[in-house]
């Protein structure tokens, strides 16, 4: 039986990437800068939705299909349940932004701003934290990434 060859490395930059941003955005979220200046914030925001929709493709269009080809039934299964979960998440995240799409948008609503924007990288991060555990683990425990 081939095993096919797989690499987390890439993905878990991905997240650390996204990890730096979010942190960033939970500071300027603390600052309170929204309400009167809210450009640096939604700056930052769309930096990390660039970043993840790139994370995304590359899990979409190279990780995720060779997941769910592999023999081992527990890493189709694992792929399979994160890959379902992904749509869910991805269309919270693409309601997002298209709800705030801007400085004026947020400058009608700064509160509910704040409140979405929270819950989004929340989730984001329960998200990233999950796939770094669970299936990224799970593909270097299985000896993935060196298999020939």
């Amino acid at each position: 039986m081939t095993k096919i060859a797989l690499g987390t490395a890439l993905y878990r930059d991905h997240h650390a990437t996204v990890g730096q941003l979010v942190g960033r955005i939970e500071l300027q979220l603390a600052s309170r800068s929204v309400e009167t200046d809210p450009a640096a914030l939604i700056a930052t925001v769309r930096e990390l939705f660039g970043i993840f929709a790139v994370h995304l493709s590359l899990e979409d269009s190279a990780l995720y299909p060779r997941l769910l080809a592999h023999p081992d039934a527990t890493l189709r299964g694992t792929a399979a349940r994160f890959q379902a979960e992904m749509g869910d998440l991805r269309a919270r995240f693409d309601l997002y932004r298209t709800r705030w799409p801007g400085p004026v948008a947020v400058a009608k609503d700064p509160v509910a701003f704040v409140r979405e924007t929270r819950e989004v990288v929340t989730a984001l991060k329960h998200r990233i934290g999950r796939e770094d555990r669970e299936l990224y683990d799970l593909i270097d425990r299985a000896g993935l990434a060196t298999a020939a």
